[in-house]
């Protein structure tokens, strides 16, 4: 009997330390961010008064220094605020109800303190927002459960945004500070890490501490933002870290219940970088949408029947032929019903899955909804979905096919029609470029491919826009957002007193003056295949289309846009650097 009791004992003592451990992280996790929260308020306040712009920018810097340590924790847990705290200096547009907000947070700080004229009465305003914002989340952190895979999940989409966010120039656009930052946030993950460790009785991975140790060494090395090596670094540094830390917590993950359900990305940084762990069904509209191979095999017939048109001429392999990498190599596309013209130049469908919204105006939030509007357009396939159904189900085969595609439905309506086409295109997805290769370890690049990479995620800024790696305008690390931007597209090729195409964009959908030549950011994974460029095929070659960015977009060839949301600065290329960027964008070039 005493032997029982002393089993129970321990038993009990056993669970009760597992349950103290947990609470011993929440707590150390709680107190690390509220100190940092009260460092980076303390630093602030010191800019009260100021004005010596030298002595403000070093203020600035050691507020960022501890906000990169905790920014992990915040993007996780308080998504909707930290556009707030640091996202870009530009208003945020919601158009559910056409809502207009001043931006605020870090950058438009660092903007007024890197401006030739420092407004101190705008700063100390800014300030202040920025630290409510903060005391914000110091108040309600403790209301949050932190769940093991949440620590793991937090720290691996830290260690992709550095790679797509940090090192680009995104979250510091006007101090250049990105390289310097990313050590701030390697050492914050370092810090968290060990914190983990320490309070879940776990033995520390020393590969890893001398892995990131080693990718703090090579920031410190070089943090010039122009010559730094983004490929070395991401290849060399970050993907080891992140896939070593993968193999660290990975009892955690298997602890994790349904970890990878309903994610658009669920990897690491090394998975990302090789297009691995990507959900292409994470945007469709309901869980019944998935794909099966039995819908994809469907909906490439169907991609290719011109019986879904009219006038029995058209598909959509018309205007997204899988020789031009699915585009059409047309201005505009022609849809052959009444020879009418579709006013916009067709854009690729690879890769298409990774994006919110659809149509260069973001109009449709899915594609099944997107192929819906095709197949209604008097413009183009012009049938309503019962002449559509009609006309398939006249064909024996295809009713059968779709007999496979959805065994489980009694009755097919056009939903299942357009769900098998959406199916084939989520299905679009090869991740076998070049540049893909070198990621998985496959290929060396030359030279010019790597000075490439390195201008389009650094001097160039191209990354600050079309993400990596799928290089368009879905926002990592959750991709749960497409941007739009407002860059000038001209009217004609003209390189001064330019005039802006008449195309207006979203502004046709929600009347917000900033969204006047507001248009979707495209991939530009295959774009040597898919001239001629821009939504209105201005441009026909790179060159063309790389001298426009260089310039400064439409502000910089003469418009005067006030809400053009590219940087209008000359990037100030050389011809081998502009040379090096096409050679680059070549390789992204699926085979």
């Amino acid at each position: 009997m005493k032997n029982l009791f002393f089993g129970v004992f321990c038993l009990l003592l056993f669970f009760a330390c597992i349950t103290i451990s947990q609470k011993s992280f929440d707590k150390t996790a709680y107190s690390f961010v509220e100190k940092n929260i009260d460092s980076v308020i303390g630093i602030l306040s010191k800019t009260e008064g100021e004005s010596d712009k030298n002595t403000l920018i070093k203020i600035f810097s050691n507020s960022r220094k501890n906000y990169k340590k905790i920014e992990p924790f915040v993007e996780y847990y308080y998504q909707g605020l930290t556009r707030r705290i640091n996202g870009p200096a530009l208003p945020e547009i919601k158009t559910d109800d056409n809502m207009v907000n001043d931006p605020s947070g870090f950058q438009v700080i660092e903007e007024i303190i890197y401006s030739d004229t420092v407004d101190l009465v705008d700063l100390n305003k800014q300030i202040k927002i920025l630290n409510t914002d903060l005391l914000f989340i110091k108040k309600t952190i403790k209301d949050l459960p932190i769940q093991d895979h949440h620590f793991y999940e937090l720290v691996q989409h830290q260690i992709i945004r550095i790679a797509t966010l940090g090192i680009t120039g995104f979250d510091s656009p006007v101090a250049f500070q990105s390289i310097t930052e990313a050590r701030f946030a390697l050492e914050g993950i370092n810090e968290w890490y060990r914190m983990f460790c320490e309070t879940k009785n776990k033995n520390i991975n020393k590969q890893l501490i001398n892995q990131i140790n080693d990718a703090i060494l090579f920031t410190e090395k070089n943090n010039n933002f122009n010559s730094f090596d983004r490929l070395q670094f991401i290849k060399n540094h970050l993907m080891p870290v992140s896939t070593t830390f993968e193999e660290d917590l990975k009892i955690v993950l298997a602890e994790a219940p349904n970890f990878d359900k309903n994610k658009v990305f669920f990897g690491t940084l090394s998975d990302l970088m090789q297009g691995k762990k990507i959900n292409p069904d994470a945007f469709s509209p309901f869980s019944e949408s998935a794909s099966t191979q039995e819908k994809i095999a469907l909906g490439k017939i169907l991609f290719n029947d011109v019986s879904l048109s009219k006038n029995n001429n058209i598909s959509c392999a018309s205007c997204h032929n899988a020789n031009k990498a699915f585009t059409d190599g047309k201005v505009t596309s022609v849809t052959n019903i009444h020879n009418n013209l579709v006013r916009r130049n067709s854009p690729t469908v690879l890769y298409a899955a990774f994006q919110k919204s659809f149509f260069y105006d973001l109009r449709s939030q899915d594609l099944e909804n997107q192929i819906e509007s095709v197949m209604k357009n008097p413009d183009e396939f012009d049938l309503t979905p019962k002449e559509i159904k009609k006309k398939i189900f006249a064909n024996q085969t295809l009713a059968s096919n779709f007999s496979k595609a959805y065994p489980h439905k009694k009755e097919i309506t056009s939903y299942e029609i357009r769900n098998a086409i959406a199916a084939y295109v989520r299905s679009l997805m090869p991740f076998n470029a070049k540049i893909d290769q070198y990621f998985k370890g496959q290929v060396s690049l030359s030279e010019s491919e790597s000075n490439g990479f390195n201008i389009f995620s650094g001097k160039a800024k191209c990354a600050t826009c079309h993400f990596i790696p799928i290089y368009n305008g879905t926002i990592p690390p959750w991709f749960n957002n497409t941007e739009s931007e407002v860059i000038g597209v001209p009217k004609s090729i003209t390189w001064t007193n330019a005039v802006v195409d008449g195309d207006l964009g979203r502004y046709n959908l929600n009347q917000l003056e900033q969204l006047k030549y507001s248009f979707k950011t495209p991939t530009v994974r295959n774009i040597d295949k898919t001239a001629p460029y821009m939504h209105n095929g201005v441009y026909n070659s790179l060159e063309e289309v790389v001298k426009f960015y260089e310039l400064g977009g439409g502000n910089g060839i003469g418009m005067n846009l006030e809400y053009q949301t590219l940087p209008f600065d000359n990037l100030q290329l050389t011809t081998k650097e502009k040379n090096d960027l096409i050679s680059f964008m070549k390789i992204l070039t699926d085979n």
